[in-house]
């Protein structure tokens, strides 16, 4: 009996330090690759990139069509594809940190949005 509660504790312990960060809010941009499909967030400052969970990545891709004129829209195949969303993103990694990995984080909000034209 005493092996099983070591063997819980030391199971429980170690999966706490592989838990993933709580939200946080980080100031990055947002692009949507087009050619393969991959939607990112770079943490601005840093060699770090989010991707949008399931669960989130309609609403992050909805936020860059948004940011397109409707007048613009029909000269892409995906407006997403056009424009860089710059802002604060409150993200809840869905993951650990893995230096050289891109994250999956669920993406909660965005505030202090700013568009800037893909050249």
């Amino acid at each position: 009996m005493r092996n099983v509660t070591l063997l819980l504790l030391f199971l429980t312990a170690t999966g706490a330090l592989w838990a993933a960060k709580p939200c946080e809010t980080i100031h990055g941009r947002l692009h949507y690759y087009g050619g393969d499909g991959q939607l990112r967030i770079w943490q601005i400052g840093t060699h770090h990139e989010f991707t949008p969970d399931n669960s989130s990545w309609e609403k992050v891709h909805g936020w860059l069509t948004e940011g397109v004129k409707p007048s613009e829209r029909k000269n892409y195949a995906d407006p997403a594809t056009s424009v860089n969303l710059f802002g604060d993103f409150e993200i809840c990694p869905t993951e650990p940190y893995r230096k050289g990995s891109v994250q999956h984080a669920k993406v909660v909000a965005v505030s202090h949005r700013r568009y800037v034209k893909n050249f």
